[in-house]
């Protein structure tokens, strides 16, 4: 009997099989208190590896505000504070960047969006020294706001080039640092991705 070879069409609505569903039991653990959030982001102070949850990186940003404004307002008081202050914010910018690279992987994306924002303020920064080189300390040294202003907008006539670079890059910097600080509010990725196991879902 000759066998029929021909494709079959496709069948629809086809009947789905009964009884529940296999679905992964995730819980998530709770939330990290500032004093342990802390505690964390000090103790990994060079760990650029790893995740870490929305607390933990945003109650350490938190300590670092409150640190910096005490040191800002008491310097008001006595001025070796805000030169103590500027020591600490100096310091805690590697931690800073530490949790900050640890909550972007968190999110599943690569730390290098922080990489290359400090390279976008890196170039400003350079930038607005070479700009401002040929004035010296004069434009520190005036008190007059509206003739430090002037002395700016000749430094930038007198070099185009540079202004335009560093005005791009202030652009650039931005839109980066509202991309990343996005990035840092959302939630973390369920399960286990290429920079480890979620730190809040178990």
């Amino acid at each position: 009997m000759e066998q029929n070879n021909q494709p079959q069409p496709p069948v629809f609505n086809q009947p789905q099989p009964s009884g529940p569903q296999y679905q992964p039991r995730v819980s998530a653990t709770p939330m990290m208190d500032p004093v342990e959030a802390v505690k964390t982001c000090l103790k990994k102070f060079f760990d650029f590896k790893g995740r870490a949850r929305r607390s933990e990186y945003w109650w350490f940003m938190l300590f670092i505000v409150i640190l910096s404004s005490v040191f800002n307002y008491g310097g008001l008081l006595l001025p070796f504070l805000s030169y103590v202050g500027m020591l600490c914010s100096l310091v805690l910018m590697i931690p800073q960047f530490a949790a900050m690279t640890r909550r972007l992987h968190d999110t599943g994306r690569s730390g290098w969006w922080i990489a290359l924002l400090a390279i976008f303020y890196l170039v400003v920064l350079v930038s607005m020294v070479i700009l401002l080189a040929p004035y010296g300390s004069q434009l520190f040294e005036m008190t007059d706001s509206l003739v430090q202003a002037e002395m700016m907008a000749d430094a930038f006539q007198s070099n185009p080039v540079v202004a335009t670079v560093m005005t791009g890059c202030s652009i650039l910097g931005l839109v980066f640092m509202i991309i990343t600080f996005i990035f840092t509010l959302l939630d973390s990725k369920w399960g286990e991705n290429k920079y480890g196991p979620s730190p809040k879902y178990k």
